[in-house]
């Protein structure tokens, strides 16, 4: 046991973790780099099982959130030469002798999960976890009380990740005052599995959202001539999937994903002129303006 909270188990994999480890931790049966430990590499196998051991740990932690977070197989792989070619890549299969720990020690037996719903639970978990550092013990309580309800009437897993996702954002709205939900959402952000900054965060995220049918369309256009604060991004999206109020627009997603791939996620950053279009289409501008900070984990249509 190396911690009670996530917190303190997220600190002790980051203290075993090294910049130019030759070790990584993966799930033997899919080969995905799971929450906590993506993105993380180790000096020597011993700390790389270490870390495979606190990754269980702090995801049983987890499962008391979110009872449907995948159950991973973590094990300690040695990177391969190609690996380090290939910059250490997301998609790595782990090696025959992870797969063989795993045919020994697996112990559940779940199907693959899609990118959405892993998606999914990587952002409920990035957000569980910051309200836990953050004391908000009331928002927790809240949205676990209203996604337990939903989930005995809902068996569709695709469905039920979203239906999480909304639930966060409903109960983020309802209990803290939107400044703290900007300053949790950026938190959060950085506990997400790292990519690549993005030159421009707003078409990637929307780019990755739409490959994981999240969104079914989008249009983007930045002003060819920024503000003086920063770029402006007038955004269209069709068939979100998230359901939404006839006005209230859900942004969590949206806005914790482009945080992730800004180069400077700490600026400001703010949702405004918010349209809905009805059966989830949306059409919103997002801004960079100090002023107009906000609207990032949720949003209402704006009075015309």
């Amino acid at each position: 046991m190396v911690g009670t909270t996530l917190r303190e188990i997220r600190t002790h994999i980051e203290r075993l973790a090294s910049d130019d480890g030759k070790y990584y931790v993966v799930c033997a049966r899919s080969g995905e780099r799971p929450v906590p430990v993506a993105g993380e590499r180790f000096p020597t196998r011993t700390a790389a099982a270490d870390a495979a051991r606190a990754t269980e740990q702090y995801r049983a932690a987890l499962r008391r959130y979110d009872p449907q977070l995948p159950f991973y197989d973590p094990v300690a792989c040695q990177e391969r030469p190609a690996d380090a070619d290939a910059g250490h890549r997301d998609s790595d299969r782990p090696t025959a002798e992870a797969r063989t720990r795993s045919g020994a020690d697996r112990t559940h037996e779940v199907p693959s999960d899609t990118p959405l719903i892993s998606f999914c639970h990587d952002v409920s978990g990035a957000i569980f976890e910051t309200l836990s550092a953050r004391d908000h013990e009331a928002a927790e309580r809240a949205i676990m009380e209203t996604y337990l309800a939903a989930a005995e009437a809902t068996t569709d897993r695709n469905t039920l990740c979203l239906v999480l996702l909304e639930t966060v954002a409903s109960e983020l709205e309802r209990h803290l005052e939107a400044a703290e939900r900007t300053r949790l959402l950026e938190a959060a952000a950085a506990n997400l599995p790292p990519v690549e900054p993005a030159d421009d965060p707003v078409e990637a995220s929307l780019g990755f959202l739409d490959s994981l049918s999240l969104i079914r369309e989008y249009g983007v256009t930045r002003d060819s001539i920024e503000a003086a604060d920063g770029p402006v991004w007038t955004v269209s999206l069709r068939g979100y999937a998230i359901e939404c109020g006839e006005r209230r627009f859900p942004t969590l997603p949206i806005g914790i994903d482009i945080l992730r791939r800004s180069a400077a996620p700490d600026d400001a950053l703010g949702v405004t002129d918010v349209t809905a279009l009805g059966d989830g289409d949306w059409e919103f501008v997002l801004t960079s303006d100090d002023g107009s900070t906000g609207g990032l984990v949720c949003t209402q249509e704006e009075p015309r």
